[in-house]
């Protein structure tokens, strides 16, 4: 009775023993997939509005996750973060390809029924792999960020009713929902201003925001804070459509000279009282030009009024 005692916890200590060793080499493997998939993850991904959803998953195959099953959208992401890093994102937009460091996660979304391929961009970054960044260094690197996105070709932008202003007259106006990007944020208004804020471009027919988000319970700044940016890629073209009622979208240039005739109405009264302040408004801004129509349509013509 004592042998076969003795014979079976010699077993179990083996069995002990070999599952041990399938238990490491298991995770060792894991661990192995985990490093591959680190050192194959690109350093750039490529996305373009008008791009289709098929292009972007036969470019980058497992890494895309697709979401089919909304009601005439598909949307794709990529999520770099999940695999423990950031990427470089290079995003088309006509002739344009602005270059975002340190992205996180990019989205695109696409309208099934319109086949005109991606019409929302959405690009998720960080200033860098830490958690906490001091506040000095994010206010450098988000300046440094607008300042190249103005060498790409993004000028600033405004809502077609909201008054033409620029530098201090725009800060004091808008705070922090419109900021000049070519208005250099000292480090005492960058700390002044609420947990988000944001900068409204356009270039080639394509509207662009960066928004940058921090945590409200990290404000101080002797001591780090934790931020998060966001880029958002919209073209013209879907803006316009979304301006009008869905029955309306496929011909929304029938209407576009009376709904802007409503919205520059309301810009001229706004600047007519800036004006009576001695506040100075921007002439010399130019309206984004309309975006090229489909075949078979014509962008209306542009009234003096509207020029």
């Amino acid at each position: 009775m004592l042998t076969k005692t003795k014979s079976l916890f010699v077993c179990l200590i083996i069995l002990a023993s070999i599952f041990g060793i399938i238990t490491v080499f298991s995770n060792f493997n894991k661990d192995s997939k985990v490093v591959s998939q680190k050192d194959n993850f690109p350093k750039q991904i490529e996305v373009a509005i008008g791009q289709s959803g098929t292009s972007l998953e036969k470019q980058y195959g497992p890494l895309v996750n697709a979401n089919k099953r909304n009601f005439g959208l598909n949307f794709y992401t990529i999520d770099a973060d999940n695999h423990g890093q950031s990427v470089e994102a290079a995003i088309k937009t006509g002739g344009i390809t602005t270059i975002i460091p340190n992205a996180m996660s990019i989205s695109a979304t696409e309208d099934r029924d319109r086949s005109v391929g991606f019409t929302n961009i959405d690009i998720g970054a960080e200033i860098n792999r830490d958690e906490f960044v001091s506040h000095p260094i994010a206010h450098q690197y988000v300046m440094n960020l607008v300042r190249n996105l103005r060498k790409t070709g993004w000028r600033y932008n405004f809502y077609d009713s909201a008054p033409r202003l620029k530098g201090q007259a725009a800060f004091d106006y808008y705070k922090q929902e419109n900021i000049d990007p070519d208005y250099p944020l000292t480090f005492e208004q960058w700390m002044a201003l609420p947990y988000t804020f944001n900068w409204m471009l356009y270039a080639d027919h394509t509207y662009l925001e960066l928004s940058v988000t921090r945590d409200i319970n990290h404000l101080d700044p002797a001591k780090p804070g934790a931020y998060f940016i966001s880029l958002t890629f919209q073209p013209r073209e879907e803006v316009e459509r979304l301006e009008v009622d869905e029955k309306d979208r496929d011909n929304w240039r029938a209407t576009w000279v009376e709904r802007y005739r409503k919205y520059r109405a309301e810009r001229n009264l706004a600047e007519a009282k800036l004006r009576a302040k001695g506040i100075p408004i921007d002439t010399h801004y130019q309206e984004p030009p309309l975006p090229p129509p489909p075949a078979g349509q014509h962008n209306p013509t542009i009234p003096d009024d509207l020029k």
